[in-house]
C-alpha cells in the first residue's frame, strides 16, 4: 500500500473516530478540507447530483472496509436508506503508520470536523456546491453565484442558498461581499 494511501484511510479513520458519518459526509468532509484548506488529498472533484463528488473517495473507503479499517453498517432514514460508518479493528494500525500526515494536518481535520461535522447531508450538498460554483464557475458577485447554484439546485431556495453563502463568508471559506437581503 502507497504512503498516500495509508493517510487518505488515516484521514478516513480520523473522521469517523470523531463523528457519525455517512458516504455524502465523508465526501463533502474531504472537499472542504482539499478545497478550503489545502490539504493535498489528490482528489479531482466534479459537480455531480448531490454536490462535489469524486469516484477515488468512494475507492478509498471501500479499501477502507477491505483492510479493516473502517465498518459500513446500513441505517433507515424516512427518505430511503444509507451507510454510517464506525472505526474497523485495523483502523489504529494505520493511523500509527500516518501519524506524521494526521499529526501535519491536525489544525485543518479539526477545522473542517468542527465545521461540518454535524452538518446533515443536504447542508452539506448545498454548501459544497456553493463552493464548487464559486471557486469554478467564477460568478461575476454573490448574486450571479446565488443564481448559478439555484441553476444547479432548484430544489434549493434563494433564502437557503443565501443563508448557506453568508454560513461559507461566516466560517472564512469564502471571501466577498455579502449577498444583499433584496436579492
Amino acid at each position: 500500500m502507497s504512503a498516500e494511501i495509508i493517510q487518505k484511510l488515516a484521514l478516513l479513520a480520523e473522521f469517523t473516530s470523531r463523528a457519525r458519518l455517512g458516504r455524502t459526509a465523508i465526501m463533502k468532509l474531504c472537499f472542504f478540507l482539499q478545497e478550503s484548506r489545502g490539504v493535498p488529498l489528490g482528489y479531482s472533484f466534479s459537480l455531480y447530483s448531490y454536490g462535489p463528488f469524486d469516484s477515488d473517495v468512494l475507492s478509498d473507503l471501500t479499501a477502507a472496509e477491505n483492510f479493516n479499517v473502517l465498518k459500513s453498517n446500513i441505517v433507515y432514514y424516512s427518505s430511503g436508506q444509507g451507510y454510517e460508518y464506525t472505526l474497523g479493528p485495523d483502523a489504529q494500525r494505520v493511523t500509527e503508520l500516518a501519524n506524521d500526515f494526521i499529526v501535519r494536518y491536525k489544525e485543518q481535520i479539526d477545522w473542517v470536523l468542527n465545521t461540518f461535522g454535524t452538518s446533515n447531508a443536504s447542508q452539506l450538498e448545498l454548501l459544497s456546491t456553493i463552493l464548487f460554483i464559486a471557486k469554478y464557475h467564477n460568478p461575476r458577485d454573490a448574486n450571479a453565484l446565488v443564481q448559478q447554484v439555484n441553476q444547479v439546485k432548484p430544489h434549493f431556495s434563494d433564502t437557503q442558498i443565501r443563508q448557506g453563502f453568508e454560513k461559507l463568508l461566516s466560517v472564512g471559506v469564502l471571501r466577498t461581499a455579502p449577498v444583499p437581503a433584496n436579492a
